[in-house]
């Protein structure tokens, strides 16, 4: 039992560094905790990942002799996309992607509008042009003075962390 538990601990500790590199846009460490998972698919027996993330594997590594301007600009953080200027909040291009599909096609997306081309045509395109300007608008309308820190690092977290730490050693203090 105490081998299962240990495995699950060390696949975890690899996905959180995984999360870790692209949160904090590290591509050396996105590609060492890349190489630290690859065997984890083998053992999941995940086929498409096994063949596919060895070849992107090769790729990133060989970026500094086939492409040596995209290995300069990853190793910036230019891997990842940055929302806000907070630490710790990049994300990956294909989630950054999708949001920003969300956003395009807003509450009632594109259902129903395949019926009607010249529905469909105009929701393509002008989508993409209300998302922008929404984002301009609400980006006009907050405060000048946004923090880079993280969420987590605010006073009112800390507090909360030092009562759950005091909550959490009087229950030990009872046993």
């Amino acid at each position: 039992m105490f081998g299962y538990w240990t495995l699950v601990k060390q696949f975890e500790l690899h996905v959180l560094l995984f999360v870790r590199a692209i949160r904090e846009s590290d591509f050396s460490l996105y590609v060492a905790s890349l190489q630290k998972l690859m065997p984890w698919f083998f053992a999941f027996d995940r086929t498409h990942y096994c063949r596919w993330l060895s070849v992107h594997i090769q790729d990133m590594i060989s970026l500094p002799h086939t492409v040596p301007y995209v290995y300069e600009a990853f190793t910036r953080g230019q891997f990842t996309v940055h929302k806000t200027p907070r630490r710790f909040s990049a994300m990956s291009v294909d989630q950054a992607h999708e949001q920003q599909n969300a956003m395009v096609k807003g509450d009632g997306g594109a259902v129903g509008l395949t019926k009607n081309e010249h529905a469909l045509h105009r929701w393509l395109m002008t989508g993409p042009e209300l998302a922008r300007l929404v984002a301009d608008f609400e980006s006009h309308c907050t405060s000048p003075s946004v923090s880079t820190e993280h969420h987590v690092y605010s006073a009112v977290v800390y507090e909360r962390c030092l009562r759950y730490d005091y909550v959490y050693a009087e229950c030990w203090k009872s046993i």
